[in-house]
């Protein structure tokens, strides 16, 4: 240790002398060295004894370092490989430690979302700014007795409210009163707001409406050549429904009112209504074809007919059909027919006297004339439509024939034969005749049927005037109130109701389905 040390000196010795050679090293006394040697080594190193023989062994430094430096060779740039072997691969954190870092450090964090804010905002109003709030007079200020009630009633106490929920906070908010009216009384210099002198600018929200990304229209260019070998869209054409269909069942609880001159018989009670109206229309270009089959029967108890157990009421089966050829506008050239009957038999009470029956009479109705036909809808509302046909047929004929003569030929109008003394079975009359259908759509939920006929001989007059007001409850129940007049000058008046007019009134509830 003590010759590596003493070798650090003379390297030391070398570089701080530009010409110093290896001979002149022999030179130098011990004493001398060893003088140098302390001075240099005083602090760091313990004091060397060299002999002259010690120093020869040094070689020569100037040698050692020429046959290092014949060694040496220029630095070499590193290759791929060596570079791939140095680098080192990038400290990172995973996904999920990056994931509780930055929750970590996100400040939103740091506050639960279930706490309040005076949760999160600890202030005591003891250690804030001084305002003065007003409050001089105290809080236990008492102008009346407030056990006034109480004493006079005492067995009906009244209710005392459980304050120990928040007697903690009620102790804190006497405090915080107390130090308040402490400094308002000793220190009122303190004070230098009021609370008349804070802000009261309202945050008004505002709406932010969210921008639309709109994409870019496509651009097409003015070329007006660009589209001749293009072919157009082929035009779509729905196809048209020439053929319509309509129908209307309903079965329904009623209560009937009929004058005792009814054509047809009956009493008025409380019966069981069924009607069945189907239509089925055709209109094209200028052809328009109307089918019309309306049936009506009304079934009730007899309990005074000791005969039989039910009785019908009103009874009726007629096919409507028109034909017409348009003219101009709304009006049509037309061919018009209707056939009627009834298909069950009533009779008189406690009797077998039967006043109607099938083909029992029927009558069949031709005539020839103009029609006048309009459908209307309405813009304010969808459900609202009007439609209207009208027949007038100037030249009219009418055939009522029965093929049972036992039936009361007088209640239906048949002429009386008075070489015989009975009545004909059939009547052939011309004349001419109005029939007219209004159907009027109210809304939804409610319409009107309205049926006029008007058959004129000239000498006779043949009128029925029918309405029916339906309104539904819901998609299958309505409620329907029917009226029926009937004008017949050519039958003989009843000595109970001295009248032509016969009346036939329903009023029912029950099964309705419309499609």
């Amino acid at each position: 240790m003590a010759k590596r040390s003493v070798l650090a000196l003379f390297i030391v010795l070398l570089f701080s002398s530009h010409q110093i050679k290896a001979q002149d090293i022999n030179l130098i006394n011990g004493e001398q060295l060893n003088r140098a040697t302390q001075v240099v080594t005083r602090d760091t190193l313990s004091l060397l004894q060299l002999e002259k023989a010690d120093l020869d062994k040094i070689p020569d430094l100037r040698a050692q370092f020429e046959k290092l430096n014949s060694t040496y060779t220029s630095q070499e740039a590193p290759t791929e490989d060596l570079l791939r072997f140095i680098e080192k691969d990038e400290i990172g954190l995973s996904p999920e430690a990056q994931y509780w870092v930055d929750w970590k450090r996100d400040p939103e964090t740091i506050i639960s979302s279930w706490m309040t804010l005076k949760d999160t905002v600890i202030v005591n109003p003891i250690f804030t700014p001084i305002i003065f709030r007003g409050g001089l007079i105290p809080k236990d200020l008492q102008l009346y007795d407030k056990d006034f009630v109480a004493k006079q009633s005492p067995q009906y106490p009244l209710y005392t409210p459980d304050t120990t929920l928040f007697q903690m906070e009620a102790i804190r908010s006497d405090l915080q009163d107390m130090v308040y009216d402490y400094i308002r009384v000793n220190y009122p210099d303190y004070f230098h707001y009021t609370e008349w002198d804070l802000p009261t600018d309202v945050v008004e929200t505002k709406v932010i409406n969210k921008t639309k990304d709109e994409p870019a229209l496509i651009k097409v260019a003015s070329d007006p050549n660009a589209f001749e070998d293009v072919d157009a869209p082929v035009k779509f054409i729905p196809e048209r429904r020439y053929w319509t269909s309509k129908l209307q069942s309903s079965i329904q609880f009623a209560q009937n009112y009929i004058s005792p001159n009814w054509h047809k018989g009956g009493v008025s009670a409380l019966n069981l209504t069924n009607r069945q109206y189907f239509v089925y229309n055709y209109n094209k270009d200028k052809v328009q074809l109307t089918n019309e089959l309306d049936w009506q029967t009304a079934f009730y108890t007899a309990p005074k007919d000791t005969l039989r157990d039910y009785k019908v009421g009103n009874d009726v089966f007629r096919l409507h059909s028109n034909l017409g050829y348009k003219a101009f506008a709304k009006w049509y050239y037309s061919f018009d027919a209707t056939f009627q009957t009834q298909l069950f038999s009533n009779f008189a009470e406690n009797t077998e006297n039967k006043l109607a029956a099938f083909l029992a009479p029927f009558t069949i109705n031709i005539g020839i004339g103009m029609k006048y036909d309009l459908a209307k809808t309405f813009t304010s509302n969808k459900h609202k439509k009007l439609t209207l046909a009208a027949n007038l047929a100037p030249l009219s004929y009418t055939y009522m024939y029965s093929v049972n003569r036992d039936i009361d030929l007088a209640r239906h109008g048949f002429a009386l034969n008075t070489e015989t003394g009975e009545y004909e079975h059939k009547l052939k009359k011309f004349g001419s005749t109005i029939n007219a259908t209004l159907n009027f759509q109210f809304n939804k939920n409610m319409s009107w049927y309205s049926r006029f006929y008007y058959f004129t001989s000239y000498d006779r007059i043949q009128a029925e005037f029918e309405n029916i007001l339906n309104m539904k409850i819901s998609r299958f129940f309505s409620t329907t109130l029917t009226l029926k007049l009937r004008y017949d000058d050519g039958v003989s008046k009843k000595d109970e109701f001295d009248s032509y007019i016969q009346v036939n009134e329903l009023l029912s509830f029950g099964f309705n389905y419309t499609w």
